[in-house]
Protein backbone atom coordinates (compact mmCIF):
# COMPACT_ATOMS: atom_id res chain seq x y z
CA UNK A 1 0.00 0.00 0.00
CA UNK A 2 2.83 2.40 0.77
CA UNK A 3 4.34 1.93 -2.70
CA UNK A 4 0.99 2.61 -4.35
CA UNK A 5 0.63 5.82 -2.33
CA UNK A 6 4.03 7.12 -3.47
CA UNK A 7 3.33 6.15 -7.05
CA UNK A 8 0.13 8.17 -6.90
CA UNK A 9 1.84 11.16 -5.34
CA UNK A 10 4.87 11.15 -7.61
CA UNK A 11 3.30 10.06 -10.89
CA UNK A 12 -0.49 10.52 -10.84
CA UNK A 13 -0.86 10.49 -14.61
CA UNK A 14 1.09 7.25 -14.92
CA UNK A 15 -0.96 5.64 -12.14
CA UNK A 16 -4.21 6.76 -13.73
CA UNK A 17 -3.13 5.37 -17.11
CA UNK A 18 -2.01 2.11 -15.50
CA UNK A 19 -5.38 1.63 -13.82
CA UNK A 20 -7.16 2.21 -17.12
CA UNK A 21 -4.81 -0.15 -18.94
CA UNK A 22 -5.30 -2.91 -16.36
CA UNK A 23 -9.08 -2.45 -16.45
CA UNK A 24 -9.13 -2.63 -20.24
CA UNK A 25 -6.87 -5.69 -20.34
CA UNK A 26 -8.78 -7.57 -17.67
CA UNK A 27 -7.78 -9.82 -14.79
CA UNK A 28 -4.67 -11.16 -16.56
CA UNK A 29 -2.60 -8.01 -15.98
CA UNK A 30 -1.14 -7.18 -12.59
CA UNK A 31 -0.76 -3.63 -11.32
CA UNK A 32 3.05 -3.63 -11.52
CA UNK A 33 3.08 -4.58 -15.20
CA UNK A 34 0.37 -2.07 -16.05
CA UNK A 35 2.24 0.71 -14.25
CA UNK A 36 5.48 -0.07 -16.08
CA UNK A 37 3.73 -0.22 -19.45
CA UNK A 38 2.02 3.12 -18.82
CA UNK A 39 5.30 4.67 -17.65
CA UNK A 40 7.23 3.44 -20.69
CA UNK A 41 4.58 4.85 -23.01
CA UNK A 42 5.50 8.36 -21.88
CA UNK A 43 9.14 7.77 -20.89
CA UNK A 44 10.68 5.10 -23.18
CA UNK A 45 14.17 6.04 -22.00
CA UNK A 46 13.39 4.44 -18.64
CA UNK A 47 13.35 0.91 -20.13
CA UNK A 48 16.41 -0.38 -18.17
CA UNK A 49 14.94 0.87 -14.89
CA UNK A 50 11.55 -0.62 -15.74
CA UNK A 51 13.04 -4.03 -16.50
CA UNK A 52 14.87 -4.07 -13.14
CA UNK A 53 11.59 -3.09 -11.46
CA UNK A 54 9.66 -5.90 -13.13
CA UNK A 55 12.39 -8.42 -12.28
CA UNK A 56 12.33 -7.40 -8.61
CA UNK A 57 15.82 -5.91 -8.67
CA UNK A 58 14.91 -2.47 -7.29
CA UNK A 59 17.50 -2.57 -4.52
CA UNK A 60 20.27 -4.21 -6.56
CA UNK A 61 23.30 -2.13 -7.48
Amino acid sequence: MRLQFWRWVLAPRTTWQARRLAAEFGPGMDARTAWVMARLERHPDELPIAMRHLNGEENAS
